[in-house]
């Protein structure tokens, strides 16, 4: 038996099993998990679609001692829900999302859509008002068109945005390499990961003191890339701006962390072979003084480098807050 060819074919097949492999094989939970975070968002192009809601809800020990307002609080809670969709492109620097708020009780729905593009190469922020043009008459005449909401030009022009979204993935990668490894875990396969055709499922586990820890990080390292490119271009006040502001945030986190400290996230990841993010399945349990409950936020992303927008207004479909008609109550108040 001639094995000659067999033993010529070895190399390429080793070289094609290596061409296939996971970059997420044989990663620890930890190293797994940053490298799809951090994958995500260097690769920002995706359509994504999701729902957030409460399982329960529960006020005070004061609210619950009336049982009508507990009630009251807890259905509501559970009837009321927020289904997302949209695209995100990183190329373009451009965002939709469309947002529909919910109430849904057996004999009765109720429902709110809100279609809105960001667009960061100019920043400015597309909305669609057609909701609201029953309560605004004004609106009725524009009613096909979105509304454009724009920062002013000298405010966008100290934003290093470029800098800071190069910046984003590493600083979210060293702001989880920043606590305990436990919180990680691989978690075999459920449901869902089959559902979304996931190869990979993983487990993060935060209370609200660790998850304050890696927004800190994250804010600390955004201001360092603002303070560099304000000392870059000779504006050293836009970075003492930028401290006071991420030092407001820092406290607030952290306080909010504090007040939360016995609640708790659960977030399971799914993501295929190649280690692209597929879904993300969350659920925060509340548990304050003022407020107990479980809630969940539930995303799907698809279409990955290729994402699909709804929506694709031209210049004719775009009016400007400014040029809008102005109620006739704002027209009173402003002679």
């Amino acid at each position: 038996m001639n094995l000659r060819p067999a033993l010529a074919a070895l190399p390429l097949a080793a070289l094609l099993l290596t061409g296939c492999a996971s970059p997420l094989a044989g990663k620890p939970a930890d190293l797994a998990t940053r490298q799809i975070l951090r994958d995500n968002l260097q690769n920002a192009s995706y359509n994504y679609s999701g729902e957030l809601g409460f399982t329960s809800l529960h006020g005070s020990s004061a609210d619950d001692a009336k049982p009508q307002l507990s009630y009251t609080i807890n259905q509501i809670a559970r009837s009321t829900k927020v289904a997302f969709n949209g695209a995100l492109d990183q190329s373009t620097k451009r965002m939709e999302l469309i947002p529909s708020f919910r109430f849904e009780r057996r004999n009765l729905q109720a429902s709110l859509s809100l279609p809105l593009e960001l667009n960061l190469q100019d920043f400015s922020l597309l909305v669609d008002p057609s909701a609201f043009d029953l309560f605004v008459p004004e609106l009725y005449s524009e009613q096909t068109r979105f509304v454009r909401f724009k920062l002013p030009s000298d405010i966008a022009a100290r934003i290093p945005l470029d800098a800071m979204i190069k910046a984003l993935p590493g600083l979210v990668d060293e702001g989880y390499g920043t606590v305990d490894k436990q919180v990680f875990a691989l978690e075999p396969l459920d449901a869902t990961a089959r559902q979304l055709g996931a190869s990979y499922q993983l487990r993060i586990a935060m209370n609200p003191l660790q998850e304050s820890q890696v927004v800190v990080h994250i804010v600390d390292g955004l201001v360092k890339v603002i303070q560099q490119e304000a000392e870059r271009q000779g504006r050293p006040e836009d970075g003492k701006q930028a401290a006071s502001a991420a030092q407001l945030i820092r406290a607030l986190t952290q306080r909010s962390a504090t007040d939360m400290q016995a609640s708790r996230t659960v977030s399971h990841l799914y993501a295929n072979r190649q280690g692209q993010l597929l879904g993300v399945n969350q659920e925060i349990t509340l548990d304050s003084p003022q407020l107990r409950g479980l809630a969940y936020i539930h995303m799907r992303y698809s279409n990955h480098s290729k994402p699909v927008f709804a929506y694709q207004p031209t210049a004719a479909d775009i009016i400007d807050y400014d040029k809008l008609p102005k109620p006739q109550w704002l027209q009173d108040l402003t002679k």
